[in-house]
């Protein structure tokens, strides 16, 4: 392993989340359960560093923040979506949060990597010249993906509700629903996560518009109707939420749904490295 090669830093990574999703559901049935915990976001705590070192290293790589090629975009995702389970462990003790944050990440940390595909050495190109536009175009990007890695950990937090909903209702708790947290923990966590992603994406529209509107001919109508109809549809989901038209059961599956087909829309927003430099809204693989 070289510690300053970026996909290493990222198989680091990858493996130090699967080992605190052992930990964290190791202290389900071992006596010592405080020891694990402490192990398993220790471990998580290790695999974010390693992480962030990773991306690092790829932006100074492709100098700009790394979204261009598929495999960058979903270590961004991933790193995003640690972040947020890293910062709402300050807010709420979601017991089991950081495990199943650490297993997705894990996951799809090498999911991305076992296919070379998805890391075309875009860089490499004749008269590359670095992978954004402008500054403005690199923050819409990079807060754009950043609301996705939110959205990530509002899936995990819905399906988390929906396991704890099921032993409610089956009245046989097993040794990892126990630990759940209560439903009502789970909805507050999970409106203010939708909340918050909403807030993020609505942001990096705005900023995205404001390039755009500069040069409109930049931008095809495939990246602007899916961005926009990905918004609207978090913003709705937010105010059926709120108005108390969608809870429970119904909101939990339509946002492990909407997570889905966000991260399914980065295939079909992705753009040709060589027309990195000339688009004035998104860059390559922009899951904006």
């Amino acid at each position: 392993m070289n510690l300053e090669e970026s996909r290493d830093l990222f198989w680091i990574a990858s493996i130090l989340y699967g080992t605190g999703l052992a930990c964290g559901f190791a202290f389900v049935w071992k006596s010592s359960k405080k020891a694990s915990a402490l192990a398993s976001l220790l471990l998580i705590i290790a695999g974010f560093v390693a992480h962030t070192k990773g991306l690092a290293l790829r932006g100074e790589l492709v100098k700009g923040c790394p979204l261009g090629n598929g495999m960058e975009s979903i270590q961004f995702i991933l790193w995003s979506l640690v972040l947020g389970y890293l910062i709402i462990r300050l807010l709420f003790r979601l017991n089991l949060l950081g495990s199943f944050s650490a297993g997705l990440a894990c996951l799809g940390g090498v999911t991305s990597l076992a296919f070379p595909s998805l890391d075309t050495p875009y860089w490499e190109k004749e008269g590359y010249d670095g992978i954004f536009s402008n500054h403005w175009v690199e923050l819409h990007a990079s807060v754009a993906i950043f609301s996705y890695g939110i959205f990530g950990l509002l899936a995990i937090v819905s399906s988390m509700y929906l396991l704890q909903r099921k032993s409610l209702q089956t009245k046989r708790a097993g040794a990892v629903a126990r630990l759940l947290p209560s439903i009502q923990q789970l909805e507050t966590a999970g409106s203010r996560l939708l909340l918050i992603g909403s807030v993020f994406l609505t942001c990096s529209i705005v900023v995205g518009a404001l390039d755009w509107s500069r040069a409109p001919d930049a931008l095809s109508a495939t990246k602007v109707g899916l961005t926009i109809g990905l918004w609207l549809a978090y913003c709705i989901l937010w105010l059926l939420h709120f108005s108390k038209r969608l809870f429970g059961q119904k909101f939990a599956k339509v946002c492990i749904v909407l997570f889905f087909i966000a991260i399914c829309s980065l295939g079909f927003v992705r753009s040709s490295p060589a027309t990195v430099a000339e688009s004035s809204l998104t860059p390559t693989n922009d899951a904006s």
